[in-house]
């Protein structure tokens, strides 16, 4: 990129979507921006990137006042992995939650998947089902592709959505609108997400010093996979 003299860099997601940042990596990106600006979708501790992120913990924090204003208690958190940074902040959001409502943590709650289909979100699911132990009468997938194998699980156990178990996503695609019932779903506003990674670029690029850091809040659609306990 520095040889086709691009006059600025978008990166989306690998190391800067890391926990800890590589230092290495780190001032290979600072030796770029010393002449072209870099934003960046996640985090580069000791770097000089412009970021732009979704507010991971405002999605949670959404997620979870939903659920816990319908009376649910035992609420299971499905996907992703503790190494990577938005996974991170759901989960410590997600205890954070419970504490500030009084409701004890269980680390049996929280799974952790290597992948983000369709069919893990089956076989956790199922896990949860084989494992005898008390049901969560709410489940939060870490998107809507897992959550379409959850959904898939519990139909093949003969309980309902969301008589029995409701079911809450993140990303909010075309997928929380087709499934039956309609998931609802924390949006993540890609539209405005993309927007102003661009803008940021460009003002950069201008000179115009852009804010160094910016979150986009995240939209709470509420649907049919979600009812009161």
């Amino acid at each position: 990129m520095i040889e086709m003299r691009v006059d600025a860099l978008v990166m989306i997601g690998g190391k800067v979507d890391e926990m800890v940042s590589d230092e290495e990596y780190v001032e290979k990106i600072n030796q770029i921006t010393d002449t072209i600006p870099v934003v960046i979708t996640g985090k580069l501790d000791g770097s000089d990137c412009y970021q732009v992120n979704i507010d991971q913990k405002k999605a949670m924090e959404t997620a979870m006042e939903h659920l816990i204003s319908l009376g649910h208690e035992k609420i299971a958190l499905i996907g992703g992995r503790r190494d990577v940074n938005s996974t991170y902040t759901k989960r410590v959001t997600y205890r954070s939650s419970l504490r500030k409502h009084g409701i004890e943590f269980s680390q049996d709650d929280i799974v952790e998947t290597p992948e983000y289909s369709v069919e893990c979100g089956l076989q956790v699911m199922d896990g949860i089902f084989d494992s005898g132990k008390p049901l969560p009468t709410a489940v939060i997938a870490i998107n809507d592709f897992m959550a379409m194998g959850i959904v898939q699980s519990i139909r093949r156990h003969g309980l309902l959505i969301p008589e029995d178990i409701s079911i809450l996503s993140f990303d909010d695609t075309f997928i929380a609108e087709a499934e039956t019932p309609r998931l609802t779903s924390v949006g993540y506003n890609y539209d405005r997400f993309a927007n102003t990674l661009v803008d940021t670029a460009i003002l950069a690029i201008e000179g115009k010093n852009p804010p160094k850091m910016q979150l986009i809040p995240p939209k709470l659609m509420i649907r049919e996979s979600t009812a009161v306990r």
